[in-house]
């Protein structure tokens, strides 16, 4: 076990929540925006997040649960490890209200109480499998994979590859290539980052950085990173909390990421997980992974895309039933 503490940050939002739903229809997002309504909607299966977690992840401190300001009716509000957040207690006044995720993201560190080190989850990121706190941080250090990419597009609708060109124009500036790799050369050029390998040498010759591998997973994270951030790209992270949605003129959590990356504050770690996105995958498939036990954590993405919604619930909730049966003790008894 680690000798410091270590939470989890996990927002959650109830897309069907009329108080909810009238405070975002006051607002317009322009065309930079990205408003689908498969950001916000709600498939049922948050309890089997937290099953995971107690089942899998019980060295946990304390998870800090950040909320606009609904509940699921089933959870334990008085469960001693688990912290309610609502977005007034920490994201600054002018900020609010948001609909982005990158402002609830970005601010994080504000959090009242959060440990140095935690783990940064999306409602849609899975354990499945039993974790140490040795496979998130060791000696304080975040575990992660460096590898480099390349950003590319292939849909002008497509919001990621424009955030991904803010966030190296930053990195670019603040971290040149070859410095980086002449004192950390071993933690990107090594067998640990498996095929990614490859991919670094490859693009070794490149003078700047041209992205980096993004992995659908939790992500470790030192609250330090984002106050530093802060510090140095104020303006920036400014103009993106201003955004009442993902916009594609913004930055997000992984320019932290990519910070520590840059800065060697990481150890490097074979990433034990993998990503699935419902319409893409079959039901059958995704059924597969999740019970399969060979990840230690599943990403279950909803991306904006035609399927039938309800009958994909389903079968997600019959999977995540026969995985964890036994309510956790996140969840009240009376439900």
């Amino acid at each position: 076990m680690a000798d410091y503490p270590i939470d989890i940050v996990i927002p959650w939002v109830d897309g069907s929540d009329p108080a909810w739903q009238a405070e975002h229809d006051k607002y317009t997002a322009d065309r930079n925006s990205d408003n689908s309504a498969a950001r916000y909607r709600d498939w049922d299966t948050f309890r089997y997040w937290f099953r995971g977690i107690e089942q899998f992840a019980p060295w946990v401190r304390t998870i800090h649960f950040v909320t606009y300001g609904h509940l699921p009716a089933w959870l334990n509000t008085d469960h001693p490890k688990l912290h309610v957040v609502n977005h007034r207690d920490y994201i600054p006044a002018e900020y609010l209200p948001t609909f982005s995720s990158h402002t609830i993201e970005l601010n994080m560190h504000r959090i009242p109480g959060l440990s140095e080190h935690f783990i940064y989850f999306n409602d849609d990121v899975y354990l499945t499998a039993p974790t140490r706190p040795e496979d998130f941080f060791r000696d304080g250090k975040p575990m992660d994979t460096a590898v480099f990419g390349v950003i590319k597009n292939a849909d002008v609708a497509n919001f990621m590859p424009y955030i991904m060109l803010n966030m190296m124009a930053i990195i670019n500036m603040r971290f040149p290539k070859r410095e980086m790799l002449k004192r950390d050369f071993f933690k990107w050029i090594t067998p640990r980052n498996g095929r990614g390998m490859l991919n670094n040498l490859y693009l070794l010759p490149w003078g700047d950085h041209t992205g980096f591998r993004n992995y659908h997973t939790c992500n470790p994270f030192c609250k330090k990173t984002f106050e530093e951030v802060w510090q140095e790209n104020a303006e920036t992270l400014d103009r993106t909390c201003r955004h009442k949605f993902r916009s594609r003129e913004d930055v997000n959590q992984y320019l932290m990421r990519y910070w520590q990356l840059c800065q060697g504050n990481f150890i490097p770690h074979r990433p034990n997980s993998t990503y699935l996105t419902i319409g893409n995958q079959s039901a059958e498939v995704v059924d597969k992974t999740l019970r399969s036990g060979k990840y230690k954590v599943v990403c279950v993405n909803d991306d904006p895309m035609s399927f039938d919604f309800e009958t994909e619930k389903r079968h997600l909730i019959d999977t995540f039933e026969q995985m964890f049966p036994a309510p956790s003790s996140f969840e009240r008894a009376d439900q």
